[in-house]
């Protein structure tokens, strides 16, 4: 995500480096601590069978599916104003954050918006991509699955929302 930004538009990265850096740290932190104290496998030599690297019509339907969203985006953005900015953000961001990111970010660095302004569209479309991959680890591996994706993704978005209130706290 932070490489995406600085690519767009390096200024608005002063803006984000204290919260992303915390979403960072604390990912990093719960995937050390995830680590260390896991199980070993009962059997490591069983190895499930993995399948396609690549399904074509499943990337055509995720295709689909962005062009949708960007459509429905443009169109909140254009009757809501800045209001359509963050709803559309939080919509995107349901299917890509990193695209939510730059969208925002080459409005900044064309300045359409300012860069404090992009800084809510890219928080809220982290926050809602961070809360459907948690939908995603309950309905792909089950509960016990989510029990241990889900606490990393909560401490991470929580450090990232904590480092946007210190920044306003200066």
């Amino acid at each position: 995500m932070a490489a995406v930004i600085w690519l767009v538009q390096p200024a608005l990265m002063l803006s984000l480096a204290l919260p992303l850096g915390l979403g960072g740290l604390a990912a990093c932190l719960y995937a050390v601590a995830f680590f260390l104290k896991r199980a070993p496998y009962a059997d490591q030599d069983q190895v499930g069978e993995l399948g396609r690297a690549l399904d074509l019509k499943t990337a055509a339907q995720f295709a689909v599916l962005i062009g949708l969203v960007l459509i429905t985006v443009a169109g909140l953005n254009v009757w809501l104003g800045a209001r359509g900015m963050l709803v559309g953000a939080a919509i995107t961001g349901l299917v890509d954050a990193h695209a939510t990111a730059a969208s925002a970010a080459s409005l900044a660095a064309a300045g359409k918006i300012a860069n404090a302004e992009a800084v809510g569209p890219i928080l809220f479309g982290l926050t809602t991509n961070t809360l459907m991959k948690a939908v995603v680890a309950f309905k792909a591996g089950g509960a016990s699955y989510a029990a241990r994706v889900v606490p990393g993704l909560v401490a991470m978005i929580g450090a990232l929302w904590l480092g946007v209130r210190l920044l306003d706290t200066d």
